[in-house]
């Protein structure tokens, strides 16, 4: 995407909709310990691939050939 240029209007916009979400969605499940936890983890795990050192890193394996 974009060629592997870093921080695009793009690349802003996709890593700045699910902090947003997360954050609706915490606040109308009135911060629920349960879903909380649920939702970090989700976002995580939409946020960390998206960081420049992560550029090119497969994660076990995936995609590999």
């Amino acid at each position: 995407m974009d060629y592997g240029v870093q921080f695009t209007a793009s690349r802003k916009f996709l890593t700045i909709s699910p902090i947003v979400l997360y954050i609706l969605a915490s606040f109308y499940t009135k911060y629920d310990a349960t879903h909380f936890l649920v939702n970090t983890c989700s976002l995580l795990s939409v946020l960390l691939p998206k960081l420049p050192q992560f550029h090119g890193v497969r994660v076990f394996g995936i995609n590999k050939y």
